[in-house]
């Protein structure tokens, strides 16, 4: 496992690129993060005037709902298209430059080739977790008016959630890395899929349909937060995850990276 980890790392650790796109992720994530409370709060003010009843003031930043606040934003399918971006170009380097078939030359065998590559899969995925749940920390220490270990660890379950989806999100961009082998088109047909068709065929879907659809399945995993302004209005929405939610997103990640072992169990390197 070790050995695996230390030749990818290698790959990638002077590859400017990679860690040019990494930095665009996190600034991205973090613009969203640091901007998005200050435009809540300029709509609500606005809202304000208007509004014949009183309006409370709403901060998404305050423990424990930063954690929910939080990973909803960063599980859209915006910006999990990021780290699947990335995942996309590193796969699809490796095709062309043929470090895949050096791998095998050098004595890996398909099924270490193919543990080698879910373990980038999770790398990626833990920095990107890893960021988010630094930034919800900070967040939450600035704004929140306690920050007792109850409040702070409670809805925690939403980053282990986030995680999951990226790994989903950066699975189904491995496999279409493998089947489409170039990285122009592998990136286009990854953003197609992901914005446009994915969304346009889940919209007519039948409701119980639409929970079975890839991307949408993985990009509804945390739904809207629940919020005290919301329930003012009658709008309710789950605050926890379902667990028929979290298994059909954990049986499309397996489905995914099924579909890439085959490839690259029977592909001519």
């Amino acid at each position: 496992m070790m050995r695996l980890l230390k030749t990818e790392y290698l790959k990638i650790n002077r590859y400017w690129i990679f860690w040019g796109m990494v930095f665009i992720t996190f600034a991205a994530i973090a613009t969203a993060f640091w901007g998005i409370d200050s435009i809540l709060n300029d709509i609500r003010n606005n809202a304000v005037k208007n509004s014949p009843i009183p309006i409370p003031e709403v901060s998404i930043y305050q423990f424990p709902g930063i954690w929910h606040n939080l990973t909803y934003i960063a599980g859209s399918r915006l910006f999990l298209l990021f780290p699947a971006l990335i995942m996309v170009l590193l796969i699809t380097n490796e095709i062309t430059f043929r470090t895949l078939r050096q791998n095998v030359i050098d004595g890996y065998s398909r099924n270490e080739t193919f543990v080698a590559k879910f373990l980038v899969v999770i790398g990626i995925s833990v920095m990107v977790t890893a960021f988010v749940f630094i930034n919800g920390l900070i967040l939450g220490f600035l704004h929140s008016p306690s920050t007792e270990w109850k409040y702070l660890l409670s809805k925690t379950g939403f980053v282990l959630a986030f995680f999951l989806e990226v790994v989903a999100f950066t699975s189904f961009a491995l496999m279409i890395g493998l089947l489409v082998k170039k990285s122009i088109f592998a990136m286009g047909v990854l953003a197609i899929w992901a914005v446009i068709a994915d969304p346009i065929i889940t919209h007519y879907l039948g409701d119980w349909y639409k929970q079975f659809m890839p991307i949408n399945s993985i990009t509804t995993l945390i739904e809207l937060p629940n919020s005290i302004l919301m329930k003012m209005f009658g709008m309710q929405f789950k605050e926890f995850i379902e667990l028929t939610d979290l298994l059909i997103v954990l049986a499309w990640t397996t489905v995914f990276n099924a579909i890439s072992w085959y490839i690259l169990k029977i592909r001519n390197l």
